[in-house]
């Protein structure tokens, strides 16, 4: 029996059996370990989504205000008021307001509009939204002065 202890694995050899595989504990713990490690990553998976998902509606509602601007810097004609509609999920609000003060408006050679391009929609934590501005000159109205 002597020759035999010898070729067994010291830990084994101190009782006499050989000990081939995990304990049920050991399978546990490591099934534990494995499940909390997977649910942190998908975890953080999930929030990499969610925040490209905004950044896509983000950018999606940046270029309809700046189409919104330039078309409306474009326009023949263009005139006070506001105009609203829908693109997909993004809803849209176009305002051409006078800008400066009345007597601003009477001494300057040409009328100045604002406009002011809105687009929001529904996002992560509730409503969010874009806003654009910019100035355009408006030839003054031709007074009848007859």
């Amino acid at each position: 029996m002597k020759s035999v202890r010898k070729f067994l694995h010291p830990a084994c050899a101190s009782n006499g059996r050989a000990s081939s595989g995990f304990t049920l504990i050991e399978v546990l713990v490591a099934l534990t370990i494995l499940g909390i490690s997977l649910a942190v990553l998908l975890a953080v998976f999930l929030q990499g989504l969610d925040r490209s998902r905004e950044s896509a509606n983000e950018a999606a509602a940046r270029v309809l205000a700046q189409s919104l601007l330039v078309q409306a810097k474009a326009a023949a004609n263009l005139s006070m008021g506001n105009s609203a509609g829908k693109n997909a999920d993004l809803l849209w609000r176009l305002q051409v307001i006078p800008f400066g003060t009345v007597a601003d408006r009477t001494s300057w050679q040409e009328n100045a509009a604002q406009i002011v391009a809105t687009v929001s929609w529904r996002g992560d934590g509730g409503e969010r939204s874009i806003t654009l501005s910019t100035l355009r000159l408006l030839p003054k109205p031709e007074s009848n002065s007859e």
